[in-house]
């Protein structure tokens, strides 16, 4: 079903949601852009089962976000790569961990929000992996 906006124009945030706003399927993007592209590699980081993580990443496959790349015959093992049109999805990840980052207490502490550098700034060094909070 696509959901539509006000005087029923399409509605840019809307299909976005419809098209990746599964929780599984932005934590799966987020890995992809911090470097991970096996099956095994996001079963492993994000705890998720077999079947779940099949689902989401053959959706992604059909949104043009991921493309499906084999790397060995036997047994057959893929991974997954960002399109152009999944990577332009880093800022996406990138505004929600900026958002997240000033707006959600730290653990332990009510209330208190954690501190951040300019914007993009953490988001751009969690992305690269050289930050591991979540």
């Amino acid at each position: 079903m696509r959901h539509k906006c006000i005087a029923d124009e399409e509605c840019p945030v809307a299909c976005t949601l419809q098209m990746v706003g599964e929780w599984w399927s932005i934590l799966i993007l987020r890995d992809c852009l911090r470097g991970l592209t096996r099956f095994d590699q996001f079963q492993k980081n994000l705890a998720i089962s077999p079947n779940m993580l099949t689902r989401r990443l053959q959706t992604l496959v059909d949104a043009g976000l991921l493309e499906r790349r084999q790397y060995c015959e036997h047994p057959p093992r893929h991974e997954y790569i960002l399109t152009e049109r999944g990577r332009d999805f880093r800022i996406v990840i990138a505004a929600m961990y900026d958002w997240g980052s000033r707006n959600l207490p730290i653990e332990g502490q009510a209330d208190s929000p954690r501190p951040s550098s300019l914007p993009g700034e953490d988001a751009e060094r969690y992305l690269q992996g050289k930050n591991e909070e979540i």
